[in-house]
């Protein structure tokens, strides 16, 4: 065939690709099919001027995007495209990067122009001057506004957390298709108003041409959601149980990023009462000494300078449930290092289980600890760094989230694997069969002693909410709550804590 002839046979293909992104991206980028909901959202975008994805986490929305993107260029001479995002990183490292692994596989070599670097700014694809892809962060999208075209495409990526302004840019814009994809991480914002718009618009008998059409995806949707593993980085069964162990099946988290539902508001109860009644509701079982739950018990204090209804709070627990608890607003630092070491001879602590607030008035606690020769407990600041940065904002958050996750009724843990009939509990020795699998049950109750600060607790908690930023979660400021209670939490905060240590 000359060069002509298959010059003109790829024009017909791209002409023929027009209106159809998911053929596109196997005749041209020879890439896997799209599943279903991927389709869907190709249909979507040649047929409506605004399509809103709201979708889980690993729905493959990145690996649909830059495909789109490709099609609208390669199939509209002198097309424009507009990509914009929470950051520059966030545009290099993921959508770019998405778009260049697409033009590496294409069965045509690309021969136009792309950026270098994850933080170039703009990032661009340019085939002909003019016809080209532009990536903007949300901070500098207002560099946008002289570019036209009659064929312009505008992304919105991470869409939920862009805020009023940003759409104000967008729509000045000109567009003739607007994609706006992302976790629906807000109670309010354009991008719910735009999936309460597209009800209105189907309502309203609205034209495709004018209307909003908005497709929700969740996480469970995915075609390998009941697969152990995902060859292609889709949701897959490991990684849902794993989620759902981590935030709960109830949290606004799983709500957000998996369920793919818009929050109620913007933030959630930490602790429902309910969960608390109930577990003060149980009887704790008595236990030999050299039972292994005996082995876990740890110390946490939350001190206070006993100012006005401010009390030092110590409590006692294991991963049962708490075992004791000593609360004094006249309690200054000799008597809280007083109390502690009485209580880790008492309950048998270590010494590295007990834990205080390093901050204020703690700083000097070392030195009251080490007069009863305690010199291995833990500081610890709430604010301080996380184990799991990526998820939470701080370590008071997290150690909350652990707190939760023990209080709630439904939440599953797995049982130890049954050691091997004649096997002795020898270092390394093999535990249950090798095809063994892990069985889920649901968690013993945490157990609440007896005691006037269980009223406390109670009230304490009542107020304490959270949210989403962006991915991570995060705990209503201390001195947010503090307000609300017109006292420190200072019982709620102690039992926090000693979550550091489960």
């Amino acid at each position: 065939m000359s060069t002509c002839a298959a010059k003109n046979e790829m024009m017909d293909l791209l002409e023929l690709c027009r209106d159809q992104p998911d053929l596109f991206n196997e005749l041209f980028l020879n890439r896997p099919a799209y599943w279903s909901r991927q389709i869907d959202l190709c249909r979507s975008v040649v047929e409506y001027r605004t399509t809103v994805a709201y979708s889980g986490n690993m729905v493959g929305k990145d690996y649909w995007i830059a495909g789109i993107i490709i099609w609208w260029l390669l199939t509209r001479p002198d097309a424009l495209c507009i990509i914009t995002g929470p950051s520059q990183m966030v545009l290099g490292s993921v959508t770019f990067k998405e778009i260049r692994r697409c033009l590496d596989g294409a069965v045509i070599p690309f021969g136009g122009k792309l950026s270098c670097g994850i933080k170039a700014s703009p990032a661009v694809i340019e085939i002909a001057p003019g016809w080209q892809a532009l990536g903007f962060s949300t901070t500098s999208v207002e560099r946008s506004s002289g570019q036209h075209a009659k064929h312009l495409l505008t992304v919105v990526e991470e869409a939920s957390g862009v805020e009023d302004f940003v759409f104000d840019a967008i729509d000045s814009l000109g567009f003739e298709r607007l994609v706006c994809i992302g976790n629906p991480i807000r109670a309010e914002g354009k991008f719910v108003d735009l999936i309460h718009q597209a009800a209105r618009d189907r309502a309203d008998n609205v034209p495709p041409r004018l209307a909003v059409n908005a497709i929700q995806i969740p996480s469970t949707e995915s075609p390998h959601a009941h697969q152990e593993k995902s060859a292609f980085g889709l949701a897959d069964r490991t990684w849902l149980e794993s989620m759902y162990r981590k935030y709960g099946r109830r949290s606004l988290w799983v709500g957000s990023h998996i369920d793919a539902r818009i929050p109620d508001v913007g933030a959630e109860q930490l602790i429902p009462p309910a969960w608390l009644d109930y577990h003060s509701s149980q009887q704790r079982p008595q236990v030999p000494p050299a039972h292994p739950v005996n082995f876990t018990r740890r110390i946490a204090c939350d001190l206070s300078e006993g100012v006005g209804r401010d009390s030092t709070c110590i409590v006692v627990v294991d991963d049962w449930g708490v075992l004791e608890v000593v609360l004094g607003n006249s309690m200054g630092l000799p008597e809280a290092a007083g109390t502690i070491h009485r209580l880790a001879v008492n309950w048998n602590v270590p010494h590295d289980k007990i834990s205080f607030d390093k901050l204020g008035i703690g700083r000097n606690f070392p030195n009251h600890l080490a007069r009863w020769g305690i010199t291995t407990a833990i500081p610890y600041a709430g604010e301080g760094k996380p184990q799991d940065p990526s998820s939470f904002v701080n370590l008071r958050t997290e150690a909350g989230w652990k707190l939760r996750n023990r209080l709630d009724a439904t939440h599953l843990v797995y049982e130890p694997a049954p050691p091997l009939r004649g096997v002795g509990p020898t270092p390394g020795s093999a535990r249950g069969p090798a095809s063994w699998p892990p069985r889920p049950m649901l968690q013993r109750p945490f157990y609440f002693c007896s005691g006037p600060y269980y009223v406390r607790l109670v009230d304490e908690l009542r107020p304490l909410t959270y949210g989403l930023v962006g991915k991570m979660t995060k705990l209503l400021p201390k001195e947010e709550w503090a307000t609300i209670l017109g006292h420190s939490p200072d019982v709620a905060d102690a039992l926090i804590q000693s979550m550091i240590l489960s």
